[in-house]
C-alpha cells in the first residue's frame, strides 16, 4: 500500500521515502515513535542545549590552589543541567567532576581544563573550557606568597620559589622576619612580606603613604614626602643584640638630598640611628641599634645590596654587594617604626630624609653573620639576576 502524505500504521512505501514500522517526518508524527534526521529524540517544540559562550576556569596555576569553572552561556529548552570533568593534559582526572577542582602534585608543569556538559529533554552538549599552566612543584611558602600577590607571570614565580629555596638552603630563611622583593609591579603586589604574606599590620605588611612609582623594577620613592610603613618595631620585634636591616638600590643619584635614608627610624635626640644610607657621593651607614655612624664610601656609586647587621652587644657589621666592614659599639632597641623610602622620628607622622632611589628588595630581621651576610647577597643578586633588574 502507498499513500501520498505517509501518515499511518505500517505504510510500506510513500512519495517522500519513508518506510514500513515508523513515522519519520518533521513534525514528529507517527504512531510507533518518532525520529530527527540526526537520530536523536526530537519532541515537539525542545530545543537541545546551544553553547553561546565557552566555560572559563579561573585561579592560580600553583599545586593547593583551587580552579573553579562557569558555566558558561548557553540556549536552549529549559531546565538545563551541568556536570563537569577536569582534565589534564586532555586526559580525564578521575573523580574530578565538580565545578572546582585543588591542584595535587601531579598536576604540576601540565595544562588543566574542564569539559562542562550542558543537557535538557532535547539532548546534551559538551564545551571545553580555557586551559591553565601550572607551575613547577614548588616551595609552598614561596606558593603562598605568589597566591598572595596575585604573581602570574612564570619567570617572577620561578625567581620566588628560587629565591625562598636559596635562603632556606643557605640557613638564613629562619631569621627574616620581613622580606620585601618588589615583584608584580603594583602598590597591592609590593606590600607583601614574603615571610608572612598577609594583608595585615601584625604580618608586616607596607602600607604606602605619599608619591611612589611601581613598576616591574621596584618601588621607587619621590624624595619629597614617601614613605612606607612596616609595622616593625625593634624594641618589640627583634631580640636584643642580634638585628639586620637590608635595602637593595637601583638607582645612581648624586647626593643632592641631604642625608636621604633608604630605611629606618631615629630617637627623638637623633642620638640613636637604625638607618641605612646609599647615597651617590658615598654611602653611610647607621647599623642596627647603633648610636655610632659607621660610614664608608664608595666612589661615586650608591647602587648595590646594603646589609646592616649586629650580632652581639657589640658586634656590628655593613656590606655593600660583597664588600664587609666591622664595627663595634652599643646601645638600646629603638622604640620606633621601621619605614623604607625615609628615616621615621618618634612622633607619629615624623618623617625626614625622604629618598628619591628605587628599591627592588628590602628585609628586617634577626642578625646576619658574615658568611650569611655573604650568602644573603649570593641570593638576592640572584634573584635579581633571573628578573633582569641587577646592578
Amino acid at each position: 500500500m502507498a499513500n501520498t502524505i505517509g501518515w499511518g500504521s505500517g505504510a510500506a512505501n510513500n512519495s517522500i521515502g519513508w518506510g514500513q514500522g515508523k513515522t519519520n517526518n518533521a513534525i514528529g508524527w507517527g504512531n510507533v515513535y518518532s525520529s530527527s534526521p540526526s537520530g536523536e529524540t526530537d519532541l515537539v517544540g525542545v530545543i537541545p542545549p546551544i553553547s553561546l559562550t565557552s566555560p572559563v576556569i579561573s585561579g592560580s596555576g600553583v599545586v593547593g590552589q583551587t580552579l573553579s569553572t562557569t558555566d558558561g552561556t548557553w540556549s536552549g529548552t529549559l531546565p538545563i543541567t551541568y556536570t563537569y570533568q577536569w582534565n589534564r593534559n586532555g586526559s580525564e582526572i578521575l573523580g574530578a567532576t565538580f565545578n572546582t577542582y585543588t591542584l595535587v602534585t601531579a598536576d604540576a608543569s601540565t595544562s588543566i581544563d574542564c569539559t562542562v556538559t550542558a543537557t535538557n529533554a532535547g539532548g546534551s552538549l559538551s564545551k571545553n573550557s580555557n586551559a591553565i599552566s601550572v607551575a613547577a612543584a614548588g616551595d609552598a611558602d614561596a606558593n603562598a606568597f605568589i597566591t598572595a600577590a596575585a604573581i602570574t607571570d612564570t619567570t617572577q614565580k620561578a625567581a620566588i620559589d628560587t629565591l625562598v629555596t636559596d635562603l632556606k638552603n643557605y640557613g638564613i630563611w629562619t631569621k627574616m622576619k620581613a622580606i620585601y622583593p618588589f615583584i608584580g609591579g603594583t602598590a597591592a603586589q609590593h606590600k607583601f612580606n614574603l615571610k608572612n604574606p598577609l594583608d595585615t599590620n601584625a604580618a608586616f605588611r607596607l602600607v604606602f603613604n605619599g608619591g611612589w612609582t611601581h613598576s616591574s623594577t621596584g618601588a621607587k620613592p619621590n624624595g619629597t614626602n614617601a614613605w612606607a610603613n612596616s609595622f616593625f618595631n625593634p624594641s618589640l620585634h627583634n631580640v636584643a643584640n642580634s638585628s639586620h636591616m637590608s635595602y637593595y638600590s637601583r638607582t645612581l643619584f648624586a647626593d643632592t638630598i641631604t642625608n636621604a635614608c633608604e630605611m629606618g627610624c631615629f630617637t627623638a635626640s637623633g642620638a640613636q640611628r637604625n638607618l641605612i644610607f646609599a647615597s651617590g657621593n658615598g654611602t653611610s651607614y647607621c647599623v642596627p641599634n647603633n648610636n655610632n655612624e659607621f660610614i664608608v664610601s664608595f666612589a661615586s656609586n650608591g647602587v648595590g645590596f646594603y646589609v646592616a647587621s649586629r650580632t652581639s652587644a657589640t658586634a656590628i657589621m655593613g656590606q655593600r654587594n660583597s664588600t664587609q666592614y666591622t664595627n663595634t659599639a652599643t646601645t638600646a632597641r629603638i622604640n620606633n617604626i621601621i619605614s623604607l623610602g625615609a628615616g621615621s622620628g618618634p612622633a607619629a607622622g615624623l618623617y625626614s630624609s625622604y629618598s628619591p632611589r628605587e628599591s627592588a628588595f628590602a628585609s628586617i630581621g634577626d642578625g646576619l653573620s658574615a658568611t650569611e651576610a655573604a650568602n644573603y647577597y649570593t641570593a638576592v643578586q640572584n634573584f635579581q639576576v633571573s628578573l633582569s633588574r641587577q646592578v
